[in-house]
C-alpha cells in the first residue's frame, strides 16, 4: 500500500468509528463517566486513539500508571513524545481546545504539565528526598487535566479526529 491508500484508509476507520458513537462524547453523568465512556468507546487495546478526546484519556493514563507503578523508572523519548502531545493538545491552537480555556486554566494545565515532566528517577535520588523532585503519583493532577478535558467536552461534545 503506498502512503495516499493508508491515509485514506485511516481516515475512513476513524469515520467509521465516530459514525458508530454518534460523533459525539456522551458528557451525561459526573466527570468520572465521561472519562469512562472516554475509555471505553475511544481508546483501543493497543496503539494510539484517533480521536483528540481519546489519545488525551490514553495518555493520561499511561503517564499515570508508569509514575504510580514504576515510579518513571521505565520513561524513554515515548513519555517525552506524551507530555509533547499533552501541550499540544491543551495548549497550542493546533486543537480547539486551547481556545475555550481562561488564561488561568491555560496556566494551570502547563503548570501541570511541567511538573509531570520534571523529576528525578528514584534510582538517582540522594538522601534529600523532596516529593517535588519525585515522579508524581498522586490522582489529582491527572483528574484535574482529565476533567479540563471533560469540560471541553461539555462545551464542544463533537469528536475531533487525529489524522
Amino acid at each position: 500500500m503506498d502512503g495516499v491508500c493508508i491515509e485514506q484508509c485511516e481516515s475512513e476507520e476513524v469515520i467509521t468509528q465516530m459514525n458508530a458513537i454518534g460523533n459525539k462524547v456522551n458528557v451525561s453523568g459526573s466527570n468520572a463517566d465521561t472519562v469512562l465512556w472516554l475509555w471505553e468507546h475511544l481508546v483501543p487495546v493497543s496503539g494510539q486513539c484517533q480521536t483528540l478526546q481519546g489519545e488525551v484519556i490514553r495518555v493520561l493514563e499511561l503517564l499515570a500508571w508508569e509514575a504510580q507503578a514504576n515510579g518513571n523508572l521505565n520513561w524513554d523519548a515515548s513519555f517525552d513524545e506524551m507530555l509533547v502531545f499533552l501541550r499540544r493538545a491543551f495548549l497550542s491552537s493546533d486543537y480547539p481546545l486551547a481556545e475555550t480555556f481562561s488564561i488561568e486554566t491555560r496556566l494551570t494545565i502547563e503548570a501541570d504539565i511541567n511538573r509531570l515532566a520534571n523529576f528525578i528517577l528514584p534510582t538517582e535520588l540522594d538522601s534529600r528526598i523532596y516529593s517535588e523532585e519525585q515522579p508524581y503519583i498522586k490522582d489529582d493532577l491527572y483528574d484535574r487535566l482529565a476533567g479540563h478535558l471533560v469540560n471541553y467536552c461539555r462545551s464542544a461534545p463533537h469528536l475531533i479526529p487525529i489524522i
